[in-house]
């Protein structure tokens, strides 16, 4: 034994010095992970950090066939050996790979399938046609127009050339020989990987990236290689065309050199063999991020090694139990390196960013720690988080963006991948919930521990690097003040609110989707959810309802035993590919308990939890009788706390199943509640509450994913508190009372002044708005005083509700006002198809001015048939709004359109007799930097009896919408902010009206033109016919923006266009015998707008505001006293034409 000390010794000082020089930075010695080298004996046999490949020795704890997930189970084994040169002038990898591919299976293979992800990225691919089927326009990159991808230059095995058929991202590899179970074939690849472009070229989006900051090339090499397909127990191969989303890879080893310019620092799974010669200790001192904490954010970067093409440099990765490999370089990355247990943690920031990601790699590490404690210890030496314009994850690297403190959620995020898709490997292009929705709820969980209940806000609307930006336009410079100096910025970071971790990282997103029974079945192809595209739509579930699954699971289970379940599952399948059949049989396996009435509901369903205190009955000698109800399709154990008056809380829980969790705070155990469908929907017990019952809760904790949270508490459901205008969060709990001052003016009532109330939960359900204004007569229109006397008060009530717990995507409405003079009421049902594009919309409503007063509020004159007559209707109108592209070489000519068909007519109670049938279409057009917007109107109205029978207000006007329609707009409803001289566009002062408000025929040149004709022999008044107005037209406008083509005027917040409109309008005569028509009207012109609203959209809960400048040069219909071209006339306009 003696004599082994020595030896020993000896191997222990070789050790470390071996590892000092491979793995040193600042001086600082790399720790072998105890974890992965656990004695010396094994040093020779097993070693993941160094060459030769020991992935399938005996000794490696995380090779499967050491570690069976069961018996039976099998999975293939990988050896890459690559070699490849970045040529960064011509943004291309040329690879050499050399594939070691074990079968482990029981089957013969006579093919093989590779994966070659980046022929996505090009026209005619698969994922072009998605996009295409969505009507997403696809802006290629110049390499990506080439359909240069991944070209295969040779696939040879024993120097024997095979074929191969290539279908987009899936590559066929027909073998001389079938490969026999437990055989091994070496296949040899040429290979090259175009990066397509800049990433500013394009807009498709791609992971593999290049991109240039002041003068520096970044580059992103991910999925770069042929990448075997898994050939799995559930499967066989797995062929499944790359849509831009998730992948799968087999577990095994890579040896990789990438050879790039020298002034590169490169990064990449794996360990670095040959650290000590590329990265020195001098070079290592100049590259510490440290030197950068003072650097002014944004700033042009120094030059460490200067750029020679011609000086290479070959960065030398060995990575073992992986199944993949991906690597980020840039000139301008600096360094810092932290450690935890033997584990580094480097951060790799841009320079110019350096001075925001110092504390990176420390933050990196605690999370390291955190999970590694709490799901089972993390694998590898090393992780990397890295400054790259992205938000992805690949082994041992994470590809970031941002800067403290608001990338923290995303590196928990992209880390906590580490766990659920690094070492448990899922088939995530089949069912991506196991990775990203078990990441969202480690994202939450490490969120907690590390931030405390609210992650630390990222003050968003305060971002140097916009002002630093030229392009960046005055309104946003005006909107985004450095330093938080804007008095707008200050008052919305006070008032706004801050949603806890786990609700802002799971169940926000999820209850309001759950909420509208609109949430999908987990158990779902990854690419099948609604056809969504990137992380958007039905998509967006696979992290957030997973995520809440899994709380609900913890919530059923109890804490210890949730915990110990899924360390046991993490530890069972870590390098290993499970299913979700594999994760429910794992946690009921390991818990003995029967869940597979949680896992059919949760996965296989698209059914919500909803229960509710239905009622507490007072009994005698402070006993209760409690009812619950089970309004949703889950069913769910109940956790009950119990408030006492005296201060004191009880917990209680009801059972579902005969498992009982354990549960340290609770304090009684109440029968079991079996019910599920429409068995029990009601639950009711009895207890004594000493002092008597101040309050009963469902699930104080937070956990329980209730759709419909209001009724979860016998007290207390409502929120009351000051609406200081600023955009929030909706709370989850609670149904919100927000109460505000409102002051508004208005010329006949001048300053009018009362409270505004407004309450809903989710902004879904029993939403309503009420006003009270006092009409204090102060700064009354002096023409106005000298009429009649105002309406000492007015009122609005506008109430809405959805209906999708009985048919999906619906809601009623109800309002009643009287307001600027006009009593309206309107009660309307509306339903949408399950995409929101096709709608419907059914209406009855009422219009009333009572007495001649209430005709003084209007602009302008003769635009309100009478005062005392009701015009009351019912509306039905149904709209599609759809997506077009038309692929047209590299320019697409795409955009959005709605059309609407409305029919209204006269209804009982109503003084009027008349109805409407009109259509519109209206699209937004996009052809290379021009937006080309157009619309068509068409409509034919009856007066139904004498002509009087059609009121004024609904008619339809030439110029612009009808005073039915101004009525929704609070600055058009009444004189006051426009003057009442200006004719709101209905009045007839023939050429002095200088305001538009779009609608009608928006014929918008001929704004309070009375467009007189003269028509012979035809009426009562055959020479004086008045055509701004009638029952029946057709119209085309079209706007061409050409903001693009003068220099600086975005820079101003305005958009330009030229616009024409063109149309006719018809109507009977006064004496109702005949039709007339009018001639064919024209007005052409050039426009501009400001959006106003930018200045607060960010901040403020308004609605909003665009203000509109046209001149109208041509009109084919001019006065007498006018020429068809003139650059006198002018109006004015809130809001888009149209």
């Amino acid at each position: 034994m003696k004599k082994l000390v020595p030896f020993i010794f000896l191997i222990l000082i070789s050790i470390t010095f071996s590892q000092e020089s491979l793995d040193t930075i600042s001086g600082e010695m790399m720790v072998a992970d105890s974890l992965i080298v656990d004695s010396v004996e094994q040093i020779n046999l097993y070693n993941p950090l160094l060459p030769p490949n020991t992935y399938t020795d005996i000794n490696n704890p995380n090779y499967w066939k050491n570690k069976m997930p069961h018996p039976g189970y099998w999975q293939q084994d990988v050896h890459y050996q690559i070699s490849a040169e970045i040529i960064d002038t011509e943004n291309l990898i040329k690879g050499h790979e050399i594939l070691t591919y074990t079968n482990n299976s029981p089957d013969e293979l006579n093919y093989v399938f590779f994966h070659l992800y980046q022929n996505a990225f090009e026209p005619e691919s698969y994922l072009d046609k998605f996009r295409t089927a969505n009507k997403m326009e696809s802006i290629y990159r110049p390499d990506e127009l080439k359909q240069k991808g991944t070209e295969i230059l040779s696939v040879k095995s024993n120097d024997e050339v095979l074929d191969i058929e290539i279908d987009n991202t899936i590559m066929k590899v027909f073998l001389k020989e079938p490969l026999k179970s437990g055989e091994s074939i070496v296949l040899d690849i040429v290979f090259d990987t175009y990066f397509g472009g800049n990433e500013e070229e394009g807009n498709v989006r791609r992971r593999m990236k290049v991109y240039e900051e002041f003068g520096n090339k970044h580059y992103n090499g991910v999925h770069w290689y042929p990448r075997i397909s898994v050939y799995d127990r559930k499967f066989g191969w797995t062929t499944d065309q790359h849509l831009g989303k998730e992948f799968y890879g087999d577990f095994g080893c890579f040896d990789v050199e990438l050879t790039f310019p020298e002034n590169y620092i490169v990064e990449a799974t794996g360990f670095m063999v040959n650290r000590d010669e590329l990265l020195p200790k001098e070079l290592m001192k100049k590259l510490d991020i440290k030197n950068f904490a003072h650097k002014k954010y944004n700033s042009p970067p120094s030059t460490i090694i200067t750029y020679n093409p011609n000086k290479k440099k070959t960065w030398n990765f060995h990575a073992e139990n992986v199944h993949d490999f991906s690597f980020t370089a840039d000139p301008s990355y600096r360094i810092g390196v932290t450690d935890w247990n033997g584990i580094k943690s480097y951060s790799l920031a841009q320079e110019q960013h350096a001075s925001k990601w110092q504390n990176a790699s420390d933050y990196a590490s605690r999370i390291i720690e955190v999970f590694s404690e709490d799901f089972g210890m993390y694998q590898y030496h090393k992780i990397i988080v890295a400054d790259a314009r992205s938000g992805m994850e690949y082994p041992m690297i994470t590809l970031d963006r941002g800067k403290d403190p608001g990338y923290r959620g995303l590196l928990i995020h992209e880390i906590a991948h580490m766990w659920f898709f690094g070492q448990v490997g899922n088939n995530e292009t089949y069912r991506a919930a196991l990775d990203e929705g078990f990441t969202q709820f480690l994202t939450a969980w490490g969120t907690e521990i590390l931030e405390g209940e609210y992650m630390e806000r990222d003050l968003t609307y305060v971002n140097d690097s916009i002002l630093d930006n030229e392009n960046t336009d005055i309104l946003a410079r005006i909107a985004w003040l450095k330093n938080n100096k804007s008095p707008l910025n200050k008052y919305y970071d006070a008032h706004t609110n801050q949603l806890n971790a786990k609700d802002d990282d799971v169940f926000y997103r999820y209850i309001m989707d759950a909420t509208d029974n609109n949430t999908p079945q987990l158990n779902t192809h990854s690419h099948d959810f609604g056809g969504s595209l990137a992380h958007r739509g039905s998509y967006t579930h696979v992290y957030g309802k997973t995520a809440a699954m899994l709380y609900n699971l913890q919530y059923v289970l109890g804490d210890d035993l949730f915990l110990a379940a899924m360390q046991n599952y993490f530890h069972t399948w870590k390098m290993a590919h499970p299913y979700l059949n594999d994760f429910r049989n794992s946690i009921i396996h390991f818990t003995k308990v029967d869940l597979n009435w949680f896992f059919d509901q949760w996965l296989d369903t698209n059914k919500d939890i909803d229960y509710s205190i239905k009622k507490v009955k007072k009994l005698r000698n402070d006993t209760i009788e409690v009812t619950i109800a089970r309004k949703g399709e889950m069913q769910m154990p109940i956790d009950l706390t119990i408030d006492s008056k005296f201060g004191l809380r009880y917990h209680y829980h009801i059972p579902n199943t005969w498992f009982k969790k354990e549960d340290k705070e609770r304090d009684y155990l109440l029968k079991r509640w079996i019910g599920y469908g429409n068995l029990q929907k009601e639950y009711t017990f009895k207890q004594q509450v000493p002092s008597g019952v101040k309050n009963i809760m469902i699930d104080v904790s937070g956990r329980l994913a209730d759709s419909y949270m209001i009724d979860n508490n016998y007290r207390g459901n409502m929120h009351l508190d000051v609406d200081w205008g600023v955009k929030k969060y909706a709370n989850l709990r609670k149904y919100e009372v927000l109460v505000r001052p409102d002051i508004w003016y208005n010329a006949f009532d001048g300053v009018k002044i009362g409270p505004n109330i407004r309450g809903h939960y989710l902004n879904k359900h029993h939403v309503f708005q009420a006003n009270l204004w006092t009409n204090t007569g102060y700064g009354r229109n002096t023409d106005e005083e000298d009429l009649n006397e105002n309406n000492a008060f007015s009122y609005r009530v506008n109430y809405s509700h959805s209906l999708n717990k009985y048919v999906k995507n619906s809601k009623i409405r109800f309002s009643t006002s009287y307001l600027d003079g006009l009593k309206h009421s309107s009660l309307g049902y509306n339903i949408k198809d399950i995409n929101g594009m096709n709608n419907i919309d059914i209406s009855m409503n009422s219009f009333l001015r009572q007495d001649d007063n209430d005709l003084d509020y209007l602009i302008g004159e003769n635009t309100w048939q009478e005062a005392g007559k009701r015009n009351t209707n019912i509306t039905i109108q149904t709209s599609h709004r759809y997506k077009y592209l038309f692929p047209l070489q590299s320019n697409n000519f795409h955009g959005t359109g709605k059309i609407s068909l409305s029919l209204r007519s006269s209804s009982i109670l109503s003084d009027y007799n008349f109805s409407t049938i009109s259509l519109s279409v209206v699209n937004k057009n996009h052809f290379k930097d021009f937006k080309i917007n157009t619309r068509m109107f068409v409509q034919a109205g009856f007066n139904h009896g004498s002509a009087s029978n059609f009121p004024y207000e609904s008619m339809l006007y030439a110029s612009g919408a009808n005073p039915e329609t101004m009525m929704e707009n609070k600055y058009a409803r009444s004189a006051g902010f426009i003057p009442d001289d200006w004719g709101g566009g209905n009045a007839l002062y023939d050429g002095n009206t200088y305001f538009h408000y779009g609608g009608g025929l928006n014929l918008r040149g001929y704004s309070g033109r009375k467009m007189k004709e003269l028509v012979s022999d035809v009426g009562p008044n055959p020479d004086n016919e008045l055509f701004y107005r009638g029952t029946s037209g057709i119209s085309f406008n079209t706007e061409i923006d050409f903001t693009h083509l003068i220099p600086r005027l975005h820079y101003f917040g305005l958009n330009s266009y030229v616009f024409t409109d063109i149309g006719m309008i018809g109507k009977k005569t006064s004496d109702n015998e005949n039709f007339l028509t009018s001639d064919i009207y024209i007005d052409s012109g050039i426009g501009f707008t400001w959006e106003v609203s930018r200045l607060w959209s960010r901040q403020i809960n308004a609605k909003p505001l665009v203000l509109r400048f046209d001149l109208p040069f041509y009109l084919n219909e001019p006065l007498d006293s006018e020429e068809m071209l003139s650059f006198n006339r002018f109006i004015f306009g809130i809001n888009r034409a149209f």
